[in-house]
């Protein structure tokens, strides 16, 4: 056994594992250890195809990267189809809602144009309606078959006290009478609370007057529906009523004139209607002229 102390003159070198530190030492031991542990795992297991399994599994990443690569693209493709999609039938809606809503508008203006026209038409059915009231309004007055009221003169009048029969007071005395006051703007005439109507008449039977067949008796109350201030005067400017006040002078009648606020006058009774004719212009463009507040 060579001697470890002395080689040619000078001391032997020391081992490595005396001259390494030792934590050097534990960790390189330690190494060592880990590596023929693994080495003699692999001899074992037989791993040596290890690198290609890297291979393929870098493989499988990066056809997964691609499909899913294909995939959003397919998608972003399709949505986007489908975006553009959507944006033309939304654009089509729009023009057929302009379109529905150009039709309505167009509709409105027609309507609105025939409701004008019907206004218009309306207003002047209204107007003709509005003539025709009055014209009747004014033709039931003249007739009397509607009760009327308004302002006129009630007269009171007799035969003179000590007439005798032929000089007492008749229908046609009565008649002149009431023509007079027709003549001066009379608008409806009651003689004891019976109208003069056109149909009716005023007779004598034996001593009694006689209006639309109903006796009367003295004396005899006259009521007039007009304007109390001409009335009267009128009455006097007529050719009836100036005959009228030669009989109230010759004859003694009595004569009691007096203005009323306001008089009532009843309608006639209405009596069947024998004969009638269709009213000419002059008795149109009369009625406008005439009226009484029934």
């Amino acid at each position: 056994m060579p001697d470890l102390t002395e080689t040619r003159g000078r001391p032997a070198p020391l081992p490595h594992h005396v001259t390494t530190p030792l934590l050097t030492l534990i960790t390189e031991r330690s190494l060592d250890e880990d590596y023929a542990h693994v080495a003699a795992r692999r001899a074992v297991t037989a791993e040596p195809q290890r690198p290609r399994s890297r291979v393929w599994s870098t493989a499988l990443v990066v056809a997964t990267f691609g499909a899913l690569a294909t995939i959003v693209t397919v998608q972003t493709s399709r949505d986007s189809e489908v975006q553009e999609l959507s944006r033309a039938a939304l654009i089509r809606q729009i023009e057929s809602g302009r379109a529905e809503v150009g039709d309505l508008q167009a509709q409105i203006r027609t309507l609105t144009d025939e409701t004008l026209a019907l206004d218009d038409t309306n207003a002047e059915l209204g107007a003709e309606a509005a003539t025709l009231a009055s014209r009747r309004q004014r033709l039931e007055v003249r007739t009397g078959y509607v009760p009327v009221r308004g302002p006129g003169v009630r007269i009171n009048i007799d035969s003179a006290p000590a007439a005798v029969p032929n000089d007492e007071l008749r229908d046609e005395d009565l008649a002149l009478l009431v023509n007079g006051l027709l003549t001066a703007g009379a608008e409806a005439i009651a003689v004891d609370g019976e109208r003069i109507v056109a149909l009716g008449g005023i007779r004598n039977t034996s001593r009694a007057i006689h209006i639309n067949g109903r006796p009367l008796t003295s004396p005899y109350v006259v009521e007039a529906i007009g304007d109390p201030g001409t009335l009267q005067a009128r009455l006097l400017e007529s050719s009836a009523g100036l005959e009228w006040f030669t009989r109230v002078s010759t004859l003694g009648f009595s004569y009691v004139p007096q203005n009323v606020d306001e008089l009532r006058l009843p309608a006639a009774t209405l009596r069947p209607l024998r004969q009638a004719r269709e009213p000419s212009t002059t008795d149109d463009r009369r009625l406008d002229e005439e009226g009484a507040t029934p």
